[in-house]
């Protein structure tokens, strides 16, 4: 039987916005109970920093250089300062000792095509401070057994599609809408997942450049205008969805939309999130999915899906912590050697576990 623990999974996205760190009870396996959630966003100072660390990167031999600069070093430690905080106070709103931390850390960096991926955090530093067995470094193992080396929620989310399955509630997957867009779906009883496309990147650049803000509100800004539709049609075009993907911020530009006025420029923007991913459905033949991550508070998006999707917040799933409650679960799998990636959800040659494992 596979072991229980009590984990603390942490998530920091690639928008920068701060870190999310969710305590729970699980086994990685048909066990998760969820009992804190916490988040703490990062000071402006630290946002832009990272923004600038990532703009500096355009390759992989550029990670080397950049971890040789003051500016990483410093953001580094902030980076590594706020998570560790977070995590001490989690420990405080624990009543049983904590067996295993979950440390996704921040990716500045993932090439699936050279197998390496980079995330930011000081492994050595955390785990001096809380001398609790750390798993981190989850994507590595998958890169070098042939896979994308993401999407890696695809087995969590499985967990709370079979719990609502048994509620005699249906979906047909789960669509997370970040940076990037990604997606874990049931075909013919078989979980399959891969990123669909931009997500909030490009919507997030637009409104950094044209309306000094960080992101889309609610998606009031792209509500202001109508898409222009040739623009957004020949963009989706593009697209296929007959293999697993995995993509970078990199991978995309709003400088292809300059020639938008600013305000069909953002609806255009939201307009393409929306529909990638309604083509992926009907492309799949997926009816239902739910929908987590900081696109499913876009009115915009979540108008253009329509009844194809659900706020995950509707089902009694909180949307703000699932991929940090995810790599509690990831964590636990990890310690209990299961396999977190497959050939269905990355690409991988076989199914692997993954993630290194940091202990006395």
């Amino acid at each position: 039987m596979n072991q229980i623990f009590n984990v603390i999974g942490t998530m920091s996205g690639t928008s920068f916005d701060g870190v999310d760190i969710s305590l729970a009870k699980t086994n990685g396996d048909d066990h998760f109970e969820i009992l804190y959630n916490l988040y703490e966003p990062f000071n402006k100072d630290t946002q832009d920093n990272l923004k600038l660390l990532k703009s500096k990167i355009n390759k992989t031999d550029d990670i080397e250089d950049l971890k040789n600069t003051s500016l990483y070093s410093a953001v580094n430690e902030q980076v590594t300062n706020l998570h560790t905080k977070l995590i001490k106070q989690a420990i405080l709103k624990s009543k049983d000792q904590i067996n295993l931390i979950g440390f996704h850390g921040i990716t500045l960096y993932h090439n699936a095509k050279d197998k390496f991926t980079f995330q930011m955090g000081d492994i050595d530093k955390i785990y001096k401070e809380l001398n609790i067995p750390l798993v981190y470094n989850f994507r590595q193992n998958d890169l070098d057994h042939g896979g994308q080396g993401a999407p890696l929620t695809p087995i969590f989310h499985q967990f709370i599609l079979n719990q609502l399955k048994n509620k005699q509630t249906h979906f047909d997957g789960v669509v997370n809408i970040g940076g990037i867009s990604n997606i874990s779906y049931f075909q013919n009883k078989k979980l399959y997942a891969t990123d669909i496309g931009p997500g909030n990147c490009l919507i997030d650049s637009w409104c950094k450049e044209y309306f000094n803000v960080d992101f889309d509100k609610d998606g009031l800004l792209s509500a202001s205008s109508k898409p222009d539709l040739i623009t957004a049609n020949n963009f989706i075009d593009r697209f296929t969805f007959n293999k697993n993907i995995s993509y970078d911020f990199n991978d995309f530009s709003i400088s292809e939309f300059r020639n938008l006025e600013k305000d069909m420029g953002i609806a255009t923007l939201s307009f393409i999130t929306a529909n990638l991913i309604i083509s992926f459905l009907n492309e799949k033949k997926l009816n239902k999915v739910l929908v987590s991550g900081g696109g499913r508070k876009n009115k915009s998006i979540m108008n253009y899906l329509g009844d194809r999707a659900v706020n995950i917040d509707e089902v009694d799933f909180d949307g703000d912590f699932t991929e940090s409650q995810a790599f509690a679960y990831l964590a636990a799998r990890s310690q209990n050697n299961l396999p977190l990636t497959f050939p269905e959800t990355t690409g991988v040659e076989k199914s692997v576990t993954g993630g290194v494992i940091k202990k006395v």
